[in-house]
């Protein structure tokens, strides 16, 4: 599959800042407290046999100085563990999270203090994200909220870094090498050069799962995800999300 970079306009397969209401399934709305709903994605726009197939773009507001799920071990399933999390794609096109709500720790069953400075961070990310949003429907794009404006233009950010295309290696295959995946799923690297997806392996059920898109959570609303990282396996219609940090 091809790839694309720098995208910086939509059309009618991408679409910014979807209604959170209408990504998640009826019984699992409480995920809207855990997740900024950035991008909706068509997936005729990757491949033209997954048309109609609308996976979302989300930034966790977790973690705080840790991975996600790193203080969370015992509510992880064979779908989650630190700093990888999976949603089942249902056929009207919601996310079901395939993991335990224990698994954020910005709940009550971790006695989450809601006046803490953690919580405070957090609150900030909400406010970047809604000045983004404001700034999308002001101008009609995303641009950078701490310079909006570049040599008398408008100093626009990428909806996305990547699109399509092979999976690349980084910091966060470090949780393969070390075999701190989700076992739901086969995971390998194999070692070469110019090998098709750097030589990484990710399956489910023997299965290819292929890699979507990805976005830095700065360009939405200033957090320090360096890389939101989006994989899909169309087979089960599991999307797959990790997190690169330089």
């Amino acid at each position: 599959m091809t790839t694309r970079e720098n995208i910086q306009e939509l059309n009618d397969h991408l679409q910014a800042f979807p209604k959170a209401e209408d990504i998640f399934t009826k019984d699992q709305q409480w995920l809207r407290k855990h997740f900024l709903p950035l991008m909706s994605i068509d997936l005729a726009e990757i491949n033209p046999e997954w048309a109609g197939q609308k996976v979302y773009m989300l930034s966790p507001f977790e973690p705080y100085e840790v991975y996600i799920g790193y203080n969370t071990t015992e509510y992880h399933n064979e779908y989650t563990a630190t700093n990888w999390l999976a949603f089942k794609l249902t056929d009207d096109n919601k996310f079901e999270f395939l993991g335990k709500e224990g698994f954020f720790e910005r709940t009550a069953i971790h006695d989450w203090d809601f006046n803490s400075e953690e919580e405070k961070e957090f609150q900030e990310m909400q406010k970047g994200y809604e000045k983004s949003k404001a700034n999308f429907e002001k101008y009609g794009s995303l641009i950078n909220l701490y310079s909006p404006e570049y040599d008398g233009k408008l100093n626009k950010v990428n909806y996305l870094n990547r699109l399509g295309g092979d999976i690349w290696d980084g910091n966060w295959t470090t949780t393969i090498e070390s075999d701190e995946y989700p076992k739901a799923f086969d995971m390998k690297i194999e070692i070469g050069n110019d090998l098709p997806n750097d030589g990484i392996s990710i399956t489910y059920q023997g299965n290819p799962f292929y890699f979507i898109a990805e976005t830095a959570s700065y360009d939405w609303y200033g957090g320090g995800i360096d890389a939101i990282i989006m994989l899909y396996e169309p087979v089960s219609r599991i999307v797959l999300f990790t997190f690169d940090y330089s």
